[in-house]
Formats: structure tokens, C-alpha cells, sequence
């Protein structure tokens, strides 16, 4: 079977006198993206310039191996073809289709094409970016920007259609923007999906990807919930009140986009290796392993003095905590002020319980990246080390920044502004529930006070899923903070009741 549809009568008179899907393989251009069974290609005829995606085939091998993984293998170029016909058709802009061909009933040897124009004096929302041309926006322009970005997207879910790649290099606008009439495009559709209804999960796919890539170019909570609001059709109150559980999906879906490089890469024993854009080196030496921060490297030598000598390191700081599990000692000089974190292996029942688990200081350093790229407050990771042993790791270490501000439990003490720290406390905890995330081990000791909550001792946080933070219950928390809190009746009497309204 051979399908051949040409709405150019250029295209027409050049692909006619040829074996029609060769020359589609074969035609000079500018290549802009190459894989096994896919390319893509730029050219010009008759003063005009097109797009071609050429698809081979792809072997039963990619369909089952998809398959298997429960992914939409990526089959020709009718998936994408039909799509922009589908846009078209709704009214929404999207790169014209100049050429479709389509030969073999079989998708695993299957070839096509599909030509579509260039869309010309655009720019895509990514490079946009790049380039520093968003500093040039007023704040009213950034919010009709994004309020009809947030339109386009609500249109085409609306017509049924799923993107499945919906990030700001596939999303095109006019290089000289008319505020009056944005002009928004999509591009390349080729992971498309089109359905009478698009399901939620792919819904939230969609969104999570979408804010994921703009992270990355200072896409405030602020805009994100302004893009919300329009998205959804709501105010921000209704946003709380019905879509809470929704938003909260496509959040952590875009945060664990955006962390997933950073969090594999810092796996100590992973293979993959720290790129030159993350800001940690990893090193490997005998039986230990450790991650430093770049900026932090000239300390590398007097942090591996204090992990081969613990009297040493008692000596050279403040004592914070001295337990079985545990050691946590400040070092402050000229030069630095951090906190050497050490932990422990009680005893042999303790070292088999943890054999097939990853260390406590591993867990707080993932934690870290997390709460920090999330904008919850705690101390900024320095060093990561393991010391492994015939068990496992014997034992593990983690040194933070130190914290401004005082402990909380010092400063129930010393304060008299109760309210303030009581707003705190509840402010954290809301937020903490908005993001789907937990302490582990929320005492008072455990958290520091400035103008806001600062999180401490992250090694409990989220154990049981550390890298995707799926757990999605703060009630153990909220019961050990106020446990922690009973010795302060006004705080405790205060914070009580938030918690039972909220």
C-alpha cells in the first residue's frame, strides 16, 4: 500500500519524476535532528522553505520493547500528520502541512513523510528565553504571555489532543510579539495523541512537562499559579478548594523532571557521571566514595581529615548531638562555618536491617536538593561520603552549610512573639502538604527559626521513596511537632487548632 498526498504544487512537480519515499530520504537540506529510524530536515524550493520528517521502519524489537514499557511507540509520521490537521481544523496555529506519504501495511517496516512549511520570523518560546528577550517584558506583558500560552493549552486539551512532548522548544511564537494578538504555535507533534476526552494522567504529563522546562528560566510559583488560574478557568481560592489534588500531581511530576538528572548523577555508586553543569564532583578512593560541591573543593582535604579522625572533629567544633546512631558537630573558623553530620552502624542487626538500603546521609543529601529546588528552606549541601564495608556502607557522613536564625526549641524559650512563631510552624507545614512532602522526623530541635521555617536533619524525609516523594501524608509530622511542642501549652494550644482547621 502506497498514500501520497501533495498541497504544494512545487513539491508535486519536484517529487514526480523520482522513486518518491528515496528522495524523501535522500533530499539535500540542513539537518536539524538524526536518529536510528527518524530524520529531520530542513530545505528550499522555489524561494520557499520546508520541513521534512522522514520515518524508516522501526522492527517489531522498538514496538514490543515500548510495548513492554507500557509507551505509544513512535510509528511513522501519520500520528503527526493527523494531529495538525486536527489543530487545523480547531482553529489553533500549528506549522502548515504541505506533503503526507505513507507506504506498507506493516508498522514495524512501514516508511513515511510528512513536509510541512517553515513558519516563518518565529522563534520558540525556549530560545526566547535564552536569548535574555523575556528581560525586556514589562510585568504586564510576561502576564499576557503567559495567560495565552496557558489559553493555547486548555484549547488543544480541550479538542482532545495530548502533546506527550509539550515543552518551550515545541511551543513557537512571533519574534516580534503583538500584544494585542500573541501568535502561538505548536510543533512537532509527532507523539501526539488524540482522543474524544484527554485523561487526566496525560493531562498532568502534559503540564509537568511544561513547567519542568520552564523552571529552568526563573518561572516563578507566582506565574505558575497564575498559569493555573487561566488554565483551569478559576481563582486562585477555587484552585485550592478544586483542583488541589491535580496541581499537586503535575508539581511533583515537574519537579522530579527537573531534579531526575541531578538526583541520578549523585547516586554514589551510579554510572552515570556529574555533567559540567551540576554544581558537584564525584570521587571514588579505596573503600570510600564521596560527592563535594565545586565551589567547596579546597575544603576536600580538612573534610576527609575530619571523617579518618572523630576526635579530631569533636575537638575542632561545637557538639550539637552525640548519640548511638549519630554524631553532629559544628565547625566554625575564619574560613568556614559548616555542620559534619556522621552516621553510624549501632550494631550488627542494625547493619543487616540496612544492607539493601541507602545510607542516612544519602538520604538527607537527596532530600536537600529536593527541598531546595522546591523552595523549602534548609541548609545547603557541602560533601557526601561512604565508607563500605564487607555489610554495606559501615558508615556515612553529610556536611550542610549553617543555618542563620536560632533552633526552635531555643527559641520557644527565649521568645515571647508566640504568634509569629506559631504562623511559621503552620505556614511550613501548608506548604509542606501542597508539595506532597515530609520531615520524617519533625521535632523541634530539628528545625531552625529566622523569618521563616528552616528544616534540619532531612535524613528521615520521605524514606520510603526518597527520589520520587510519593508519599502524600504529613499527619505523622504534624503529630510530632505538636508532641514536641506540649511543654509550650500556648504554642501547642495555638498550632493545635490550625491544624484541625486546615
Amino acid at each position: 500500500m502506497e498514500k501520497l498526498l501533495f498541497l504544494d504544487k512545487g513539491l508535486r512537480e519536484i517529487f514526480s519524476d523520482e522513486d518518491t519515499f528515496s528522495f524523501a530520504k535522500d533530499i539535500d537540506g540542513r539537518v536539524f535532528r538524526k536518529y536510528e529510524n527518524r530524520i529531520t530536515k530542513q530545505f528550499e524550493i522555489h524561494d520557499k522553505s520546508y520541513f521534512i520528517k522522514f520515518h524508516g521502519a522501526v522492527g517489531w524489537k522498538e514496538i514490543f520493547k515500548n510495548l513492554i514499557q507500557l509507551k505509544t511507540p513512535v510509528i511513522g509520521a501519520k500520528r503527526e500528520y493527523e494531529a495538525l490537521n486536527h489543530l487545523s481544523l480547531n482553529d489553533i496555529p500549528c506549522p502548515p502541512v504541505k506533503a503526507f506519504g505513507l507506504k506498507g501495511l506493516n508498522p514495524a517496516n512501514s516508511s513515511s513523510f510528512l513536509i510541512t512549511e517553515e513558519l516563518y520570523g518565529t522563534i520558540s518560546l525556549e530560545d526566547f528565553f535564552l536569548k535574555g528577550l523575556h528581560r525586556q517584558l514589562s510585568f504586564q506583558e510576561k502576564k499576557k504571555l503567559i495567560t495565552d500560552v496557558a489559553i493555547l493549552i486548555r484549547k488543544m486539551h480541550n479538542i482532545g489532543l495530548n502533546h506527550r512532548d509539550l515543552y518551550l522548544c515545541h511551543i513557537h511564537i512571533k519574534m516580534e510579539i503583538n500584544f494585542d494578538n500573541i501568535e502561538i504555535f505548536l510543533i512537532d507533534l509527532h507523539r501526539a495523541q488524540i482522543r474524544s476526552a484527554v485523561p487526566i494522567r496525560w493531562i498532568i504529563k502534559d503540564l509537568g512537562g511544561f513547567i519542568h522546562s520552564a523552571m529552568q528560566f526563573n518561572f516563578t510559583e507566582r506565574d505558575c499559579y497564575r498559569f493555573f488560574m487561566i488554565y483551569f478557568q478559576c481563582s486562585l481560592k477555587e484552585i485550592n478548594q478544586e483542583h488541589k489534588g491535580i496541581i499537586k500531581k503535575i508539581l511533583r511530576r515537574a519537579y522530579k523532571m527537573y531534579l531526575k538528572p541531578e538526583l541520578q548523577a549523585s547516586s554514589l555508586y551510579s554510572s552515570k557521571k556529574p555533567l559540567e553543569e551540576h554544581n558537584f564532583s564525584k570521587y571514588f578512593e579505596n573503600s570510600r566514595a564521596y560527592l563535594i560541591r565545586k565551589d567547596q573543593e579546597q575544603q576536600t582535604e580538612e573534610l576527609l581529615k575530619f571523617i579518618e579522625d572523630e576526635i579530631y572533629l569533636i575537638e575542632s567544633g561545637e557538639v550539637i548531638k552525640n548519640e548511638k546512631g549519630h554524631l553532629v558537630v559544628r565547625v566554625k573558623t575564619p574560613n568556614y562555618d559548616f555542620y559534619v553530620k556522621k552516621y553510624r552502624i549501632k550494631n550488627l542487626l542494625h547493619g543487616f536491617s540496612r544492607l539493601f538500603k541507602s545510607t542516612r546521609a544519602s538520604n538527607a543529601w537527596k532530600a536537600t536538593l529536593w527541598f531546595n529546588a522546591v523552595g523549602i528552606k534548609t541548609a545547603k549541601p557541602i560533601f557526601l561520603c561512604e565508607e563500605r564495608g564487607i555489610l554495606g556502607a559501615k558508615t556515612s557522613y553529610f556536611v550542610t552549610e549553617s543555618i542563620r536564625g536560632k533552633r526552635l526549641d531555643k527559641a520557644l524559650t527565649e521568645s515571647k512573639e508566640n504568634d509569629h512563631i506559631v504562623n511559621t510552624i503552620y505556614a511550613f507545614f501548608k506548604r509542606m502538604d501542597w508539595l506532597d512532602l515530609r520531615h520524617g522526623d519533625a521535632k523541634t530541635s530539628n528545625f531552625f527559626i529566622d523569618e521563616s521555617l528552616v528544616a534540619f536533619d532531612l535524613d528521615s524525609a520521605n524514606k520510603k521513596d526518597i527520589n520520587s516523594f510519593s508519599i502524600n501524608t504529613l499527619s505523622r509530622d504534624k503529630k510530632r511537632i505538636l508532641k514536641s511542642l506540649k511543654g509550650y501549652n500556648e504554642v501547642y494550644l495555638k498550632l493545635s487548632k490550625r491544624f484541625l482547621r486546615s
